[in-house]
């Protein structure tokens, strides 16, 4: 029983003792002393490491730290203070001090020590001090604010109510928490951006910019052309349009390679990049296969602007248009020679007969082997159709020989033929073969007076027995193949070889034309004096005017008898 009273009386003393040691930390931390601790074996005196709320949401000005005004799972008491106290032993203890209370709690083994504020009011000027309970005297004393605030409030007023702000962990004093422009609340509500990021989309384009520019900020690439919006931003091409250029390639394409994004034709030769990669000609070269034409004119024109000759005819397309010729046909007038034989050969790809002569260049080149630059291949006096049409050989200069040969057995026939008509015998032949007489004789008349004028005016004397040289017979068979002899020359040709009268009625017998037409042509000749009409009885002597009988001007005109054929 004793043991038992003096056990509860030592237990009451050292309540008492304890209840004196609290009134004294008390008072202490109350009187604010601050003494210096030089507890033997302690280097370093005990010190506040940190003290703050364990529910601080955020952190406010000046160091302030947001608690909610409504404590989920606390009682109305007060908010939790956490201390940390560096260089921990026996006798420490925590005092908050707010609104006139105080607060104490001992400080653990461990340095750490956990109090509630006196109340959730007047918090903004709270401070925790650190108390030594064997010398009743403060050690340390530091400010922990506190700033309760609504959940449903807006405290910088960002869209963002500040149980948002604290989810999204933006900044509850700072309505642009990620200095992009936008605030945190649209960012959230209307962008569907992260307001803590600048950069929601990490394209190298912040939000904002984005947003005023049409790209979408929670896309790299907002157009999924490949390149990303900050490259097209760059390159200046549009982010929200794949092909910027309208080209048919889109701007990654472009922009990975040689041509330009924002040119439709990056080598302006009318044919937009796109279009010329599938027809095979180069984006960034006019003129793809260098022949001086563009692309886009070869298109129009209808030749290939891959190829430099598209009808290969062995000249460049650009050759043919400066030339006239057609670069699409190899064989532009149709002569039977490609162009380009023709330029070789120096004749005209655009005319079908470059010397005239009747005989196409083709004819010429490939079949017949003569000079298309030359009517007269061999130079033999005899133009290349002329000797085509006898048979003759136009590139041999011995082809007038023969012919000449030829030409004299002509002409001996042809003077048989006069000499038969000088002697009557021409009005035992038919008319047809009279007249063909009368033709022929031109045409030697001709041959012989050509021959001596050549002999005249040159004085050569290397002339044949027959007169006859190679210029005279070419001309004569030029001659040949002219129209026939006009009437009036054939009348005046008849009576030069009727000693130059003839009757009218043996005019019309040996021409077989009509009586009228007879009388009208001899009229007209005598009007033009080319012969003369003398009346003899009941014919008409015409008479060339070296051969009128001189009788025709007497009185007895009228007696004058007619000639007899052949005198």
């Amino acid at each position: 029983m004793r043991h038992r009273i003096v056990s509860g009386i030592c237990a009451i003393f050292l309540l008492l003792a304890a209840a004196s040691a609290s009134v004294g930390v008390a008072a202490a931390a109350d009187a604010g002393q601050s003494v210096e601790y030089t507890a033997t074996g302690n280097k370093t005196a005990p010190a506040i490491q940190s003290a703050g709320p364990t529910q601080a949401i955020g952190d406010g000005p000046n160091g302030t730290a947001f608690v909610w005004k409504q404590i989920d799972g606390e009682g109305p008491g007060g908010y939790r203070i956490a201390v940390t106290v560096s260089s921990p032993h026996e006798n420490l203890s925590i005092c908050a001090r707010a609104n006139g209370s105080l607060s104490c709690t001992p400080v653990g083994p461990n340095g750490t020590a956990a109090l509630t504020t006196p109340g959730t009011t007047g918090l903004g000027d709270l401070s925790v001090a650190l108390y030594n309970t064997s010398t009743d005297t403060t050690l340390d004393r530091q400010p922990v604010s506190l700033q309760p605030i609504q959940r449903a409030g807006d405290i910088d007023d960002d869209g963002l109510n500040n149980s948002q702000e604290v989810a999204q962990g933006t900044n509850l004093t700072d309505a642009d928490t990620d200095g992009d422009g936008l605030l945190d609340g649209t960012e959230v509500h209307q962008h569907g951006t992260t307001p803590t990021v600048a950069d929601t989309d990490e394209d190298g384009v912040t939000d904002r910019t984005e947003i005023q520019q049409g790209t979408d900020p929670r896309q790299g690439d907002t157009d999924g052309d490949g390149l990303a919006d900050e490259r097209e931003l760059t390159l200046g091409t549009n982010p929200t349009v794949a092909d910027t250029d309208g080209d048919g390639l889109s701007d990654q394409r472009e922009a990975s390679g040689k041509t330009d994004p924002t040119d439709a034709d990056t080598d302006d030769d009318g044919v937009v990049d796109g279009r010329e990669l599938e027809v095979g000609t180069n984006p960034i070269q006019a003129d793809t296969d260098a022949d001086g034409v563009a692309d886009g004119r070869e298109l129009a024109l209808g030749t290939d602007p891959t190829v430099a000759d598209t009808d290969g005819d062995g000249i460049a397309d650009g050759t043919e248009l400066e030339s006239g010729t057609a670069p699409t046909e190899s064989d532009t007038d149709s002569d039977g020679l490609d162009d380009g034989r023709e330029l070789a050969a120096g004749t005209s790809p655009t005319t079908v007969d470059t010397d005239g002569d009747g005989l196409s260049d083709g004819r010429e080149v490939s079949d017949l082997g003569t000079d298309p630059l030359a009517s007269d291949s061999d130079g033999d006096f005899l133009t290349d159709p002329q000797e085509v049409t006898w048979g003759t050989n136009p590139n041999s200069v011995l082809t007038p020989a023969w012919v000449t040969s030829s030409l004299l057995g002509f002409l001996i026939g042809t003077g048989l033929s006069v000499t038969a008509i000088r002697r009557g015998w021409v009005t035992r032949l038919s008319t047809a073969a009279r007249l063909f007489i009368y033709r022929s004789l031109e045409l030697d008349r001709d041959i012989l007076e050509v021959n001596r004028e050549i002999e005249a005016t040159e004085g050569e004397d290397e002339a044949d027995s027959a007169g006859i040289d190679v210029a005279t017979a070419a001309e004569a068979f030029e001659q040949a193949d002219q129209e026939f002899t006009p009437d009036a020359r054939l009348v005046k040709l008849m009576l030069q070889v009727e000693s130059g009268r003839m009757h009218q009625t043996a005019i019309v017998e040996a021409t077989d034309w009509s009586k009228a037409k007879v009388s009208r042509l001899l009229s007209k000749m005598v009007d033009d004096d080319e012969v003369v009409k003398i009346r003899l009885g009941r014919e008409n002597l015409i008479c060339l005017e070296r051969a009128k009988p001189q009788a025709a001007d007497s009185p007895h005109a009228g007696d004058i008898k007619p000639p007899t054929p052949g005198g």
